[in-house]
């Protein structure tokens, strides 16, 4: 009989809005992860269309040249200036990537100990009183 009394003692009930705040620090960083692949998907399409305008360019030009030399100097020099540009642009979405990744887990976890912090407050509270 003292045993089952002591484990109801010990037994916390369920507080639906503990449930709802541990929650907020979910949609916290999910809105933060949002807004950072935004951003990516904002400087790829950014990206493209300064590659396309590119070739274009590059295109329109090679219709003018006159000699197969001057045309393949041309593309040489195209090919290693795209390739720097993929470089660089894969470079800047790693980073944004990394950072998106970053943003939302600290986002979450920045949350997620104030919450926890709160909960412990709320428990010692409820064992106190």
């Amino acid at each position: 009989m003292a045993k089952s009394e002591e484990m109801r003692a010990k037994t916390v009930t369920f507080d639906p809005s503990q449930a709802v705040g541990a929650i907020e620090p979910l949609l916290q960083a999910g809105n933060k992860w949002l807004e950072n692949w935004m951003a990516v998907g904002s400087e790829l399409l950014e990206f493209s269309r300064a590659r396309l305008d590119r070739s274009l360019e590059a295109s329109k030009a090679m219709a003018r040249m006159s000699s197969l030399d001057q045309a393949m100097d041309f593309q040489a020099d195209y090919t290693r200036s795209a390739l720097r540009d993929y470089f660089s642009e894969a470079t800047k979405l790693a980073d944004l990537s990394t950072r998106a990744m970053l943003d939302g887990l600290l986002t979450w976890q920045g949350a997620a100990r104030a919450e926890a912090s709160r909960a412990e407050m709320a428990t010692r509270r409820a064992a106190a009183e």
